[in-house]
């Protein structure tokens, strides 16, 4: 069930994306370096995301256990420099190549060129990093559960 439900929820997320235009590189890359014809349309798409991720964080409340199932999953919270620094080599890679996960894989669909090598990419960056710190138990932060 929780399957069908994922898979659902990937294909209305991919729709919506598909009919936007928010694959389109070029959007991303003028709302990272804007032009003088600057769009407001992908700010929009992104608040409209935080707003949805926000009402249903809210409507689900401090549950036990996860709604369809299953068990939770724990994440250690990380602080320092390097999660700063991740995060800002992998947005500058979004803002350079045009495209974040999501998109690429709807303009890969959509047989958009740049999108499968920047998939590869991604994929290439997450084995190395795994190989890096196979073995490795995060370090610092506090133990929280999300659910």
């Amino acid at each position: 069930m929780i399957r069908l439900v994922a898979l659902a929820c990937g294909l209305l997320c991919g729709a919506g994306v598909l009919i936007s235009g928010l694959f389109d590189p070029a959007l991303l890359q003028d709302f990272i370096l804007p032009q003088s014809d600057w769009s407001a349309s992908l700010a929009l798409g992104l608040s409209v995301a935080i707003l949805v991720t926000g009402l249903i964080r809210v409507l689900s409340g401090n549950r036990d256990a996860p709604l369809l199932g299953g068990k939770m999953h724990v994440t250690f919270g990380a602080t320092g420099w390097k999660p700063l620094a991740g995060g800002l080599l992998f947005g500058l890679g979004w803002g350079l190549a045009g495209y974040f996960p999501l998109t690429a894989m709807v303009a890969a669909g959509a047989f958009s060129p740049g999108a499968p090598i920047f998939l590869a990419s991604v994929l290439a960056g997450m084995i190395v990093s795994d190989l890096l710190t196979a073995g490795r138990k995060p370090t610092g932060g506090r133990r929280i559960s999300r659910g």
